[in-house]
């Protein structure tokens, strides 16, 4: 009897323990599953950091805006695997379940923004690598771990599709939570979309006729809006408070690292020979000995023994690094898309005014950094030449400076500017890099699709030219 009446008590006390076991063990204040809205600010915020960390920490050296004075393996082309850009991937994840949420919840503007997000993603990485995972990447709940990966050609199709849908299923009128780039504003997600898809088909002029598709956006803007000044751009700005502030700014950055790059020649003989106002802006002086303040650039591609003291060289302005709110992640600007279209026309891609075009973007890009334009800078110091592009790619490379990888994968297409060499220094027999070496960790992880992807992209190695790059 004592027996059963103590197996009864078991009973009655499991019971009583298990009855409320999951209200008991659930946080009230915790979602059971992540928001369209929490997703799309992290993935922002998160690729954000990731574009201002290389642009000031990989493009400004690989672009010769900047060299370093230690470190400079960067500078002299000692390369080898390189994971830099595969983060990426797990930011695509958010940015993967983003669009899910829109698609699951009958969102559609959810979805466009994931788009373009993961597209301007996945053109970092194929730009930079060349094949890659694609239709395959981020699919580990579907049971794949070794993604295959994509021709780039392939990777373009996709991404080109990826934002005339975003375009398609934009809806102005319905905004969206969690947007720190445009605040909910979908009729700038829309410009985004066409202005990245501009630069897009204008990377792939080279190897695929592209006119139709590309006059298509300059002729209608009530189809395909794009940026149509200034303020348009797709740029995240920092509000400089913790912890929305840039890795290379005070507060998280370190002096130090912020200042390792050192002008060169290259861009600062080029801002003094026009007398452009913008060097007040970007560069700090150096103090002659005399006391008397210069721009002084540092050749690229130096030995570490050739370069000398930081103290002989200007620096980047100090205000970018002091002041919390002022470095901006910027993922395309105005003045880029008006590059494209000056070029575009310049080169009969497309029909239009090459000048008009070329004069925005040398306009855009003075507003965008905050400096007044010279009155007789386009008629006296850098006026359109329809006859030497020169000054056209010049121009371009300039408004690109802090633009993400731009500089790099432009220069890539066009050889321009000219004056971006091998410097002396260099180990890669004179030729400057053209693409990024795999992850090492791709060639024990996913050894077969990776030796696969190298041999045919031709060589895993730096010299090897991406698709659209086969000139």
């Amino acid at each position: 009897m004592k027996r059963s009446l103590f197996a009864f008590g078991l009973i009655i006390f499991a019971y009583s323990c298990t009855q409320d076991f999951g209200k008991i063990n659930t946080n009230p204040n915790e979602p059971a599953t992540a928001t369209g809205s929490l997703l799309l600010r992290t993935a922002i915020f998160d690729l954000s950091n990731l574009l201002v960390s290389e642009t000031y920490g990989f493009n400004d050296i690989v672009a010769q805006y900047t060299a370093y004075y230690e470190y400079n393996q960067l500078d002299i082309y000692n390369w080898t695997s390189d994971a830099r850009f595969w983060p990426l991937y797990d930011y695509m994840q958010d940015i993967k379940d983003v669009k899910a949420y829109g698609i699951d919840n009958n969102l559609p503007n959810y979805e466009a923004a994931a788009l373009i997000l993961e597209t301007f993603a996945y053109s970092i990485l194929t730009d930079a690598y060349g094949d890659v995972p694609y239709t395959e990447s981020n699919r580990a709940e579907d049971g794949i771990i070794a993604p295959a990966y994509d021709t780039q050609e392939a990777v373009y199709t996709g991404m080109l599709a990826a934002l005339e849908r975003a375009n398609s299923i934009i809806e102005p009128g319905s905004a969206i939570d969690g947007d720190i780039l445009y605040g909910g504003d979908m009729s700038s997600w829309k410009k985004f979309a066409n202005a990245l898809r501009a630069r897009l088909l204008m990377r792939i002029s080279n190897v695929r006729d592209v006119s139709t598709a590309l006059q298509a956006i300059a002729d209608n803007p009530g189809q395909y809006p794009v940026f149509e000044n200034t303020a348009d751009g797709a740029i995240y700005y920092y509000s400089g408070k913790a912890p929305d502030i840039s890795p290379y700014s005070s507060g998280i950055g370190r002096e130090y690292e912020y200042f390792l790059g050192v002008p060169t020649t290259h861009f600062i003989n080029l801002l003094l020979q026009n007398d452009d106002p913008r060097i007040h802006e970007w560069l700090g002086y150096h103090r002659a000995g005399d006391g008397s303040l210069e721009y002084i650039g540092v050749a690229p591609g130096l030995t570490q023994g050739d370069i000398g003291r930081p103290v002989d060289y200007s620096s980047k302005d100090t205000s970018y690094f002091a002041e919390p709110a002022k470095i901006n992640a910027v993922y395309m600007s105005y003045s880029e898309l008006c590059f494209i279209f000056a070029e575009a026309s310049a080169r009969g891609i497309i029909s239009g005014d090459a000048k008009g075009w070329y004069e925005a973007g040398v306009r855009s890009s003075f507003e965008q950094w905050g400096v007044a334009m010279p009155g007789d800078f386009l008629t006296v110091t850098a006026p359109y030449n329809p006859g030497d592009l020169n000054g056209l790619y010049e121009q371009k490379w300039l408004a690109l400076y802090h633009s993400g990888m731009e500089a790099w994968f432009d220069w890539k297409r066009t050889a321009k500017p000219d004056f971006i060499q091998a410097g002396p220094g260099n180990v890669n027999n004179g030729q400057v890099p053209v693409r990024l070496m795999y992850p090492s960790l791709e060639q024990s992880v996913n050894a077969a699709n990776y030796q696969a992807a190298a041999a045919h992209i031709g060589g895993d190695n730096i010299n090897t030219r991406v698709w659209w790059d086969r000139k």
